[in-house]
Order: C-alpha cells, then sequence, then structure tokens
C-alpha cells in the first residue's frame, strides 16, 4: 500500500464527514491542526518515554504490534504483507497495541492537512532519508522528535508570510516547507524511533479508516 493510496482513502473519508456534517464551504484547517496536535499528545502519553519521574517509560503495550483473537484469545505479530495474525491459531485479529493506534491517527490527520491544502505531491519520503536518519538517531531521541513536529506544525499554521528564500531554494513556500518538515519528522518517528515497518503503519492506518467510516455510519 502507497501513500498516495492512503492519501486517497483520507480524501474519500473527509469528503463523507463534510457532506454528512455538512460543512462544506468551511475551513476546517485550524480544527484539523488542532486535532493533530492533540493526536501528538497522546501519542506521547502512551510511547511515556519522556516521564522521567516515573518506573514506567516504555509504552504499556510494548512496540510490538499485537491483535487479539476473536477465536481462541491468542496473541500475534504482524507479518509481512502488513496482515495479522494470531500466533496461537492463525486467524486474523484486530489490533491491540495502543501505540501503533495513536501513531495512525496522527498519520490519517496530517494526510487530512494535505488533502485541505491539495499538497498530495508533497507527502512523498525519500527512503534514503530514512536510512540516513536510522545511521544517525532521531535528533534529541523520540521525545525531541516529538516536539519537532509540534514546532513545525505549528510555524506552519501561525507563520503567514512568505519566506522568499524557501521559495526559491525548494520552489515551494514556507507552509509547505513547514508541513513537510513535520511530516518526515513524523514518519522517521515511526519508522526509526518505534520501528515500526511501513507495512505496520499502512495497515493500522486502513483499520482506523475503516473504524471512523463505521463511526460515521453510527453517528459518531
Amino acid at each position: 500500500m502507497e501513500l498516495v493510496d492512503l492519501f486517497e482513502m483520507q480524501k474519500a473519508l473527509d469528503a463523507r464527514i463534510i457532506k454528512e456534517k455538512g460543512l462544506e464551504g468551511q475551513d476546517l484547517l485550524p480544527n484539523t491542526v488542532l486535532a493533530l496536535q492533540v493526536e501528538i499528545a497522546e501519542l506521547a502519553n502512551e510511547w511515556r518515554g519522556f516521564k522521567h519521574w516515573s518506573d514506567k517509560k516504555e509504552p504499556k503495550h510494548g512496540y510490538s504490534a499485537k491483535i487479539d483473537c476473536d477465536r481462541c484469545s491468542g496473541k500475534g505479530f504482524w507479518f509481512d504483507g502488513g496482515r495479522v495474525h494470531c500466533g496461537k491459531c492463525g486467524t486474523t485479529g484486530k489490533i491491540t497495541n495502543p501505540l501503533l493506534e495513536e501513531y495512525a491517527d496522527g498519520v490519517s490527520f496530517f494526510l487530512s492537512i494535505a488533502r485541505q491544502n491539495d499538497w498530495s505531491e508533497y507527502i512523498y519520503i525519500v527512503e534514503d532519508a530514512i536510512e540516513e536518519t536510522r545511521e544517525t538517531g532521531l535528533d534529541g531521541g523520540i521525545g525531541g522528535a516529538i516536539l519537532e513536529v509540534k514546532y513545525w506544525m505549528l510555524k506552519m499554521y501561525m507563520e503567514r508570510g512568505r519566506d522568499e528564500k524557501i521559495e526559491s531554494t525548494f520552489g515551494y513556500s514556507k507552509q509547505v516547507f513547514c508541513f513537510r518538515n513535520a511530516w518526515y519528522v513524523f514518519i522517521a518517528i515511526g519508522l526509526v524511533g518505534f520501528d515500526f515497518t511501513w507495512e505496520q503503519i499502512a495497515a493500522a492506518y486502513m483499520e482506523k479508516n475503516k473504524v471512523n467510516h463505521e463511526r460515521q455510519a453510527n453517528g459518531y
């Protein structure tokens, strides 16, 4: 599953929400940026690594994406291709790793921001850059990277003026520059900091997208 596929899924979900909630013509970007900030905070709270005052500085459910099996109550892990299987009987089950679920929520709001700004061309990630980050590590660790994501997103929203240096160097606006930085660091947190695979992230996003559609159908 490619990023463009997730973007199209988010686009369809956003369109449904706008239509069913009567939000046509409204500027939803402030709400979405705020929602992303909230999700990033919830992600940090689930990660727990910044809580130097606590003896429990690891995610409650660990970093591995576990599942609950409806058939035999067994636990399983992610396999290649993004499918989850029970480690006891081999059937598929639902995600129970809150860290991955919170991360998938963040992906949803990032994609929605890109959709609202017509920035689909700016969501691609250079794999070589991720590998370089994997070698050097996240600047300031996971906690520092989370702060950096929040910084770039607030800068994107709050600083509306032009930056001619950025425009001449990169060929796009300061807002795009800030968004791309935030998005890259967020993806690096998942792939490098949490050691998720892209298949895990994509599958978790698809599962949450399905839940979000169900919520709309049920009057969430």
